[in-house]
């Protein structure tokens, strides 16, 4: 049985660990495509992921892939898009709605799909998956309390000497 996985693309887009380990690209969308393959966030290749994105596609190349594709919401709220493709699938219990937003959550558990915040999907917390590297990295970025003060000092010396 393969799952399908809807990604509300701006919340991953603006999720800290997206941020870190996204390329610096001129096309977003191509950069969600490819952290989410590299990580393999959606387990198996046989698992479809729908990236669910606000506005109009872009003018280029879009990311071409075989079980990933963007959805641009056009006139109206990338919210409501997913919440359609939910309501109009035959197996909504195969559905992971990956979304941060309460609403969206509310809707897609109320039509029998599962659902998972950003950090869940990124990081692997209520699933098998475990994505070590990255929520390493995440902890690796905190600095301990005697350093930032080192730090605080040297600035102060620089900018307000």
């Amino acid at each position: 049985m393969s799952l399908q996985y809807i990604i509300d693309a701006y919340n991953i887009i603006n999720h800290p660990q997206f941020n870190h380990c996204a390329r610096k690209s001129q096309n977003i969308q191509s950069s969600l495509a490819d952290f989410i393959r590299l990580n393999r966030l959606s387990g198996s290749i046989k698992n479809k992921v729908i990236l669910v994105f606000d506005g109009y596609p872009p003018h280029g190349q879009m990311p071409e892939d075989e079980g990933l594709l963007c959805v641009f919401s056009r006139m109206i709220e990338a919210d409501e898009v997913i919440k359609r493709i939910v309501e109009e699938s035959g197996q909504p219990r195969n559905i992971i709605v990956v979304s941060d937003d309460k609403e969206v959550q509310s809707a897609v558990r109320y039509l029998s799909a599962k659902i998972s915040g950003v950090e869940d999907f990124i990081c692997g917390k209520k699933s098998e998956r475990k994505l070590d590297s990255i929520c390493r990295q995440r902890q690796d970025d905190k600095i301990s309390y005697s350093k930032m003060q080192a730090i605080n000092a040297e600035l102060r010396k620089k900018w307000l000497e």
